[in-house]
């Protein structure tokens, strides 16, 4: 019996939020299995080629997410509403197949970001960082599979650890006792360390778990995620994040080798607000609901694609001055050998 998955990378905690904790460490949960085509519906040839695939293999991703953090919120009087964060996060992931049931990948991500700030005089000041992000161990173990003539159905949990790879020296000025003068530590901005830091400086816990029906050329995945953090630089505790995304989705085009998905996505996450030093943060706390269209493509049993596009359409925040997510773009490539 072969998986019958069409959710591409995504993560999870991923995959798939909008959130700035999860866009600081990266999470994105691969799914080979992607590249296996469906039995229902598919032609005797690709069947035969299905049972001809290996149970154990390599696979390789890389997935780009990119984030307009252009939304501002809260503006005090005064204050430029020229500011910004673009956030670019490319993950490379590889993985092993172990069994039909249970695989390990690694996520390494790599971050830049750059950012227009205002500080303490009232000037408006661009910026840049880039670097290695939190490498994260996922296993995913398939505890359920049914298939018939007409549907078939999946159920995934997965489990892991984010080790702290990335530099968290940022989080520095998010500390009371910081007596700098970084325009990040400014009061007109919209921008801190705590957006910018590419890692949490914390060993977290990562679980998940998501579902796939199947029915002939129709679809429906939904994904859930909740990430536990530990304390991390300076005292600052990135709040524990629940993640979730689910949709419906149509192979428009399917033949021996190929197909062509579209898919209608949401995807919501909620975090309370970090602390620093056992004290709340009055400007991380966010609920959001995003919609937006993902389209997948798959070539034989080597080769599969994905772009996606988030808007978030409800927001709830913390009242202090913040810049939250305007979109996201998503995409990514999976090869397996």
């Amino acid at each position: 019996m072969n998986k019958y998955k069409y959710l591409v990378p995504a993560f999870l905690l991923a995959a798939v939020n909008v959130s700035r904790a999860c866009d600081s460490c990266g999470c994105e949960y691969c799914d080979p299995g992607l590249l296996t085509l469906p039995t229902i519906g598919a032609s005797p040839y690709a069947i035969s080629q299905m049972s001809a695939v290996k149970q154990s293999y390599f696979f390789l991703d890389l997935a780009e997410q990119y984030t307009d953090f252009g939304t501002l919120r809260n503006v005090p009087a005064g204050t430029s509403t020229d500011q910004y964060e673009n956030s670019f996060q490319t993950q490379f992931i590889v993985g092993y197949q172990i069994n039909q049931d249970l695989d390990i990948q690694l996520n390494v991500p790599y971050i830049y970001r750059n950012y227009r700030i205002e500080d303490d005089s009232g000037d408006l000041l661009n910026g840049q960082v880039n670097g290695l992000g939190d490498i994260r161990l996922i296993v995913n173990y398939m505890a359920l599979r049914k298939e018939t003539t007409d549907w078939s159905a999946n159920w995934r949990v997965s489990g892991g650890l984010k080790i702290p790879t990335g530099k968290a020296g940022l989080l520095d000025l998010e500390s009371p006792s910081y007596s700098g003068n970084s325009p990040l530590a400014s009061g007109n901005t919209a921008v801190g360390g705590h957006d910018v830091a590419l890692g949490s400086g914390s060993y977290d816990v990562v679980l998940g778990t998501g579902v796939d029906l199947n029915w002939h050329r129709a679809f429906f995945d939904a994904d859930a995620d909740y990430t536990i953090r530990g304390t991390g630089e300076a005292g600052y505790r990135y709040s524990n994040e629940l993640g979730w995304s689910a949709g419906p989705g149509y192979r428009v085009w399917q033949d021996d080798t190929h197909s062509l998905s579209v898919q209608f996505r949401a995807a919501g996450e909620y975090k309370a607000a970090d602390t620093v030093q056992g004290e709340l943060t009055d400007d991380t706390f966010v609920s959001t609901v995003a919609l937006g269209p993902n389209v997948m493509f798959t070539w034989s049993n080597v080769l599969a694609a994905h772009i996606q596009l988030e808007v978030p359409v409800v927001e709830e925040y913390d009242p202090g001055f913040q810049a939250l997510p305007t979109f996201r773009i998503k995409a990514g490539i999976t090869f397996r050998f």
